[in-house]
């Protein structure tokens, strides 16, 4: 009697976690976003509930290929390949995290990363952006920034542009700002910034201004091109967040391996 409640309960327990990461990974496609973060997130959260469904077949299925010895022995390294996978995951979600708060101090140059624009309106990620940058421009006058983003499908000026509009909108002087309009992802953003850096003598310890789980991710890329690079928080909102995280996280440890 136990027995079966403890499966009930187990069954239980995996339904409601299958049904809630499906809700969070499946809400940005209603914003029309796709991507690594999702997909992952939406695997798992069917693997949750297949075993929620499925959890007397499973178990039979793991006791008969467990009955031979080569059985267990494909049985354990699938468990261990899936352990060190899973805390790998971890250990990077871990790092992302903590990664994901402003420690900038006074620095002259600032680096802002693009994100999506709608037509010539910027998304609520490039907005949360260009403020955080904003606010650290205008108490550091000395500061200049590298505006870094290209032009994508459906916008009708670069993420660069946008930007440089908000920020002379707001009053920073663009003779403190540099557009870096080629860029197609953040390797090509921190590789093209660090090209005006060097161009333009600017100083090679930078503040790096993204969303706050693109904060890890973008700061191991600029370190592997000689850069010393801070952060400044952007926040991102909570609808995404789980979304952008898994894929920043992945990024974290592609980044680590390669």
């Amino acid at each position: 009697m136990k027995k079966e409640k403890m499966k009930k309960t187990i069954k239980t327990v995996l339904k409601v976690i299958g049904i809630i990461l499906f809700l969070l990974f499946a809400a940005p496609l209603a914003g029309g976003i796709l991507n690594i973060g999702n997909i992952t997130g939406l695997i798992i959260s069917a693997i949750f509930l297949i075993c929620g469904f499925f959890f007397e077949k499973i178990i039979l299925l793991c006791r008969k290929i467990t009955k031979n010895k080569a059985g267990k022995i494909i049985f354990s390294a699938a468990a261990a390949a899936l352990s060190c996978i899973g805390l790998s995951f971890i250990i990077a979600l871990g790092a992302t995290i903590a990664a994901s708060t402003t420690n900038a101090s006074q620095q002259n140059t600032v680096i802002i990363l693009g994100c999506a624009v709608y037509n010539e309106t910027p998304s609520v990620m490039l907005a949360a952006r260009v403020n955080a940058a904003y606010e650290y421009l205008e108490k550091n006058e000395n500061a200049k920034a590298i505006l870094s983003g290209g032009q994508g499908n459906g916008e009708n000026i670069s993420e660069a542009q946008c930007m440089f509009n908000i920020l002379t909108e707001k009053g920073i002087d663009e003779n403190r700002l540099f557009l870096e309009n080629e860029s197609r992802n953040t390797y090509e953003n921190i590789r093209n910034s660090k090209e005006i850096i060097e161009k333009n003598n600017l100083d090679e310890n930078v503040i790096i201004v993204t969303s706050d789980f693109h904060l890890k991710r973008a700061t191991m890329i600029a370190e592997k091109q000689g850069l010393k690079a801070q952060r400044i928080r952007a926040k991102s909102g909570f609808f995404a967040t789980p979304t952008f995280y898994v894929r920043d996280t992945l990024g974290v440890i592609k980044e680590f391996l390669f």
